[in-house]
């Protein structure tokens, strides 16, 4: 499921760097103090200020006061430039304190009026920005760009470095909502290159965090999740504070957040959302709250906790006029009503969401919709209808993925991963051409279906096949110098020796590569052979996405433990999904445990789990469970790997000779590979295994459980 932000912006406040290093006490202090001996228009720019300086300290009622009483004097000496600014604070009190965007649009062009009657136009690139911010919030997308673009402009008339990244960002975040992924990545890349070139550390992490956006919203969450990490790396009370004067903390939370989600990683969500849960009375920060754990809920198919989550929020929303997160909410609700087959109440929340995002020409959201009121009129037999809004969809479908991709090729050129990108974009050509084929005829799908199939068994069998010969020449190489140097030294014979054992591990993990797809390939031949195209469609996109990650790992002797738990999860999900859902699987990690730092082998877990699953788990009468989990003792890291199937006794005699050796081939290999590597570490390295009784006595299920010394790199 896709997600889009309603408000997400990385501005930055005018001024802001240099005020986040004032001390906002002495400065109200000398201020007031000032007032004594101050009057008409001096004592006017006072109070507005003093109102700037509460704001920023977060007392709404003292900046109210102050703003008020400097435009009540502006007004009795026609002094237009104090009551332009005046308005513009109180536009800013509206948005900042109360996200109340009509009433703030409202003052912000009551002050344009009158600067537009002053040479003074000092503040104005702050009314720019607030105008920009409040119509924004109301999906007026092109009358956001106009002063956006305005404020680029009297930015550039200026020299205002400040002034111009920051209507850049503007800008990039206005096309990012609207869907223009593209032209989004285009402004952000210029505004990153900007802020390095400045060395400006709140530039940097506000773009850093803009990138991560993008990467989310075109579903590479992976790399969201690094830049992400990037942000929080170069964290500090400066930057913090940043994201809490421009509104954005809240914000930049839940997207951290919601990645855990789209990565299938729910514990580690629900522990940030614990974490970075608002207070009760801050509704404007809840509502966001509401609708981001609603649609982590939907994605755990919690239905009941979504759709309760989601009401919440769009209580808020509708309050404020933020239409934005109207419309995402809206959809939201409607894709919930879907799962619950309500299909009336989908229908309605549907096409509301869909109207307000045909007014606003939110891409992404038009699309949703359309997906919505497609499958509603599908089951209600409408089939005109369904058509209609099925060939709408699959348009719309077809432009966010052509803007999606457009927008990871420039991305990762701009990093230097072309290559990785066009795999990408020719998996994604594969399943967009898969769908808009479920039209046609159905032996037609199947037959390009197998084809895309084959050509991806092909490629990944010559690929691992050449990992293969390399690691095997390069061993044999090194075992003939081993032999040419046996004069030598003993230390260099022990680095020799060393070397060669690498080079073993390298060879046998090269080996697990394709012991570990053709399993995979199997399981897409499955569904195949079973005519369930959708099923073999989403297995595809899943089997392609491990097929890159195994890929990858295979290129490194250690990797970190969070990289094998990915490709671990990703490997059950498939199984899961294969089986229709026959067990159910969970992965814990101690607290204990750094799975960024530490290092394992590539494929070290999942020969068992599978062994888990064919042989303990796919025999048992009813669901079965699997349970995986990870701590560290002193300097040894425990891998403990639980079913509650039929137990070994059962599973060898339902087990066929030719089956028995096939399946045991994976852990074999694995335990020779931890073999290596307590030699390596010199440390006792075990694999136990134990049979599990139920109190009755019969077979309870079978408990591994692997020791692996710690290694960081």
């Amino acid at each position: 499921m896709q997600k889009y932000r309603g408000i997400v912006f990385l501005f930055l406040v005018i001024n802001l760097q240099a005020s986040s290093q004032i001390d906002y006490k002495h400065r109200i202090d000398s201020l007031k103090r000032q007032l004594f001996f101050s009057h008409d228009t001096v004592r006017i720019d006072c109070l507005n200020e003093l109102g700037y300086l509460y704001i920023l300290t977060e007392k709404k009622d003292s900046s109210t006061y102050y703003v008020n009483l400097a435009y009540e004097e502006s007004k009795r000496q026609n002094y237009i430039h104090g009551i332009a600014l005046s308005l513009s604070r109180q536009s800013q009190i509206a948005k900042h304190f109360d996200d109340d965007f009509i009433r703030s649009e409202s003052l912000g062009k009551e002050s344009l009026h009158w600067y537009e009657k002053t040479e003074n136009k000092e503040g104005l690139d702050n009314l720019y920005y607030y105008l920009m911010y409040t119509v924004f919030s109301q999906s007026k997308f092109d009358e956001a760009i106009y002063y956006a673009e305005k404020k680029y402009a009297l930015a550039q008339q200026t020299g205002d470095i400040h002034g111009t990244i920051h209507a850049l960002t503007t800008i990039f975040a206005i096309y990012r909502q609207s869907g223009e992924y593209e032209k989004s990545f285009a402004v952000a890349r210029q505004a990153h290159d900007l802020a390095v070139k400045e060395k400006n550390k709140i530039w940097i992490s506000a773009t850093l965090y803009g990138m991560a956006q993008l990467y989310e919203l075109i579903e590479d969450y992976n790399s969201a999740l690094i830049y992400f990490r990037k942000v929080l790396e170069m964290d500090d009370d400066e930057t913090r504070k940043d994201r809490i004067v421009t509104d954005n903390d809240i914000w930049f939370k839940m997207e951290f957040t919601e990645v855990f989600s789209h990565l299938n990683q729910f514990d580690s969500a629900w522990h940030y959302y614990n974490l970075f849960k608002p207070a009760k009375d801050k509704t404007i920060y809840m509502r966001v709250w509401w609708v981001s754990t609603g649609e982590c809920y939907l994605l755990q198919k919690d239905y009941q906790h979504a759709l309760r989550n989601f009401q919440l929020g769009l209580a808020e929303h509708k309050k404020l006029s933020d239409r934005n997160e109207v419309m995402r909410t809206l959809l939201d609700i409607g894709k919930t009503y879907l799962a619950l087959n309500k299909n009336v109440e989908a229908l309605k929340y549907g096409k509301e969401g869909l109207d307000i995002a045909l007014q606003t020409k939110a891409k992404q959201f038009i699309r949703d919709g359309y997906q919505i009121l497609s499958t509603v009129y599908d089951r209600l037999h409408q089939k005109d209808s369904a058509n209609f809004y099925f060939r709408q969809y699959i348009i719309m479908k077809d432009e966010v993925l052509s803007d999606q991709t457009k927008t990871k090729f420039a991305a990762y050129n701009y990093e230097q991963r072309i290559a990785l990108i066009n795999k990408e974009k020719l998996i994604a050509d594969d399943q967009l051409k898969f769908q808009k084929q479920q039209l046609q005829q159905q032996s037609l799908q199947k037959r390009i279906l197998i084809v895309g199939i084959i050509g991806l068994f092909l490629i990944s069998g010559f690929i691992v096949l050449s990992i293969i010969l390399k690691r095997k020449n390069e061993k044999q190489q090194l075992q003939h110098e081993i032999e040419m140097q046996k004069m030598e030294s003993e230390k260099t014979k022990a680095e020799l020796q060393q070397q060669a054992s690498q080079l073993e591990m390298q060879a046998l993990r090269a080996q697990m590569n394709p012991h570990f797809i053709f399993n995979s390939l199997n399981s897409i031949n499955m569904f195949i052979l079973e005519n369930n195209k959708l099923q073999a469609s989403q297995y595809l996109s899943k089997f392609s996405k491990l097929i890159r990650l195994i890929l990858q790992n295979s290129q490194e002797a250690f990797i970190p433990l969070e990289r094998e738990l990915e490709a671990l999860q990703l490997y059950l999900e498939l199984e899961s999904l294969r089986f229709d859902q026959k067990f159910e699987y969970k992965i814990a990690v101690a607290d204990n445990v750094d799975s960024t730092m530490l290092k394992v082998p590539p494929l070290i877990i999942q020969p068992y789990a599978e062994n888990a699953i064919w042989h303990g788990l796919m025999h048992k009468q009813g669901r079965g469970h699997i349970e995986i989990e990870l701590y560290q003792e002193n300097e040894i890291l425990f891998c403990k790997i639980t079913d509650d199937g039929i137990g070994r006794k059962k599973a060898a005699e339902l087990r066929s000779k030719s089956a028995s050796m096939s399946k045991s081939m994976g852990m074999h290999i694995t335990a020779e590979r931890i073999a290596m590597l307590e030699q390596q570490k010199h440390n006792r390295t075990l694999i136990s295994i134990i049979d599990l009784c139920l109190p009755d006595g019969s077979a309870g299920g079978t408990e591994v459980l692997i020791k692996i010394p710690v290694y960081y790199d």
